[in-house]
């Protein structure tokens, strides 16, 4: 939370702040001197807490979030000087790809704002990205926008909710995202012209939202986790390459739709977007529909396979054995049934998993699905990043509303994307595999940096 990112830092400010060193439960020795870990001791320390590590950093935005609610100011002032001191000579470089970014994408934005309205769709945008940047309710964000920028024109919540409610469908809504999604990504792909040169691995994902309040026609209903078992949900398509994960496709969910429609209509977009080499995805596809789908568009593909009593038997025919592969193995019966290879593979651990693909490879190499596999899991970090830095809180039950949040999240995700590329090319001459500049920093800079365009319909 103090913006150190090494020990020995940390340690030097610890040292000179005795006070807060005995805060965090430091002590001295008999020598008189301040009692800290050996760099050693912290480092292992760090390798074998992961999960512990995660709670530690969701606890740390939890209160970032919540002094900015306050107006105070816990990091801000740490992440300027941090790019004051690491990136001085590149500050026009990320400001100005900011601001291409902001006049690329805000004028997609129709918010069917009067012509003598008071403010622009620019001023709610704004304001939303605030929001979403402090994962807070628009009242409430709006309240601590104007706090920490006095000078700014802010609507109020109910304003922002008013405006963000009008649309007449939730068509008109996707296709206006849709549009947007298209221009971040085709920039991407015109200018740079490196998502033409390779076939890439994507992954299919259902993102869920706990949904709490009264019932609406788009919450689908599922396990019980974390106080209820109604979502609303989204289909989402992402790139599966370090640095160009963007979130290529969204689809809302109803209880009426079926998986395998919403994908075949999804991979019909994505397919005209980049040439796909792999599709990873979850046990929450695992169906003879869905697989007759990825095969209907000759995409090849790799899924984790359900404990079904058939494949209990290949495990029992398969001990002692690092990796098997069974060809044609029928999922499902009937007219619904498919044939798949099935790999049975040990982790690193010796736990022995269960995946299945429609492409063929020597059993000596089996063990790379497992490899392939986790390629997918780059994209949990994506969809923490989408949660916890990018959406705004509602408990609205208008739908519109909630679309509009999450669709609007999904493309600060993109520009996100978009913007690292944009400066490690500019600074470092490659993409670098992670972000270099955080989510939080790009949202601060995103509402502050200005640019003039002309508003949609003006």
């Amino acid at each position: 939370m103090k913006g150190f990112h090494n020990y020995n830092c940390l340690a030097e400010y610890l040292n000179n702040n005795e006070e807060e060193a005995f805060q965090l439960g430091f002590y001295k020795n008999e020598e008189d001197k301040l009692e800290l870990p050996l760099k050693r001791t912290y480092n292992n320390y760090l390798k074998e807490i992961p999960e512990q590590k995660q709670q530690l950093n969701l606890l740390a935005e939890k209160i970032l979030s919540e002094a900015t609610k306050k107006g105070v100011i816990l990091d801000l002032e740490l992440v300027k000087k941090a790019v004051k001191e690491k990136k001085e000579s590149h500050e026009r470089e990320i400001k100005e790809a900011v601001k291409l970014i902001k006049k690329l994408v805000y004028p997609q934005i129709e918010l069917k704002i009067k012509e003598n309205g008071k403010f622009t769709t620019k001023d709610l945008l704004d304001v939303l990205v605030h929001v979403a940047l402090t994962h807070d309710f628009a009242n409430n964000g709006s309240f601590t926008f104007k706090e920490i920028n006095p000078e700014r024109p802010a609507p109020s919540g109910d304003l922002m909710m008013y405006h963000f409610s009008k649309f007449d469908s939730i068509f008109e809504l996707r296709k206006m995202f849709e549009r947007v999604l298209d221009v971040i990504f085709n920039f991407a792909r015109k200018n740079y012209n490196l998502l033409n040169q390779r076939k890439l691995d994507i992954a299919y994902d259902i993102h869920k939202i706990c949904y709490y309040g009264k019932g609406i026609s788009y919450v689908c209903g599922g396990k019980f986790e974390k106080g209820t078992s109604n979502f609303i949900q989204f289909l989402t398509c992402s790139v599966v390459v370090s640095g160009y994960r963007f979130i290529l496709d969204v689809i809302p969910m109803s209880p009426l739709d079926n998986l395998e429609n919403l994908l075949d209509e999804s991979l019909a977009r994505v397919r005209n977007k980049i040439k796909i080499d792999k599709a990873y995805l979850d046990r929450g596809f695992d169906r003879p529909s869905v697989i007759n789908v990825l095969n209907k568009h000759r995409i090849k593909f790799i899924m984790p396979k359900i404990r079904s009593p058939t494949v209990k038997d290949a495990f029992d025919k398969s001990e002692g054995i690092q990796s098997r592969i069974f060809h044609d193995f029928q999922i499902g019966q009937g007219d619904d049934k498919v044939f798949v290879n099935l790999i049975l593979v040990d982790d690193k651990q010796g736990i022995k998993r269960a995946f299945m693909s429609n492409f063929d490879i020597a059993p000596c190499l089996a063990y790379r699905f497992y490899e392939m596999y986790s390629r997918r899991w780059g994209i949990e970090t994506g969809y923490r990043n989408l949660d916890h830095d990018f959406q705004a809180r509602t408990t609205t039950r208008n739908y519109h509303i909630r679309l509009f949040y999450f669709l609007f999240s999904v493309c600060l995700f993109n520009l996100w994307v978009l913007v690292n590329i944009c400066i490690g090319l500019a600074i470092y001459g490659r993409v670098k595999n992670k972000p270099i500049i955080t989510a939080k920093m790009f949202a601060i800079l995103l509402y502050k940096v200005q640019v003039e365009y002309v508003e949609p319909g003006g």
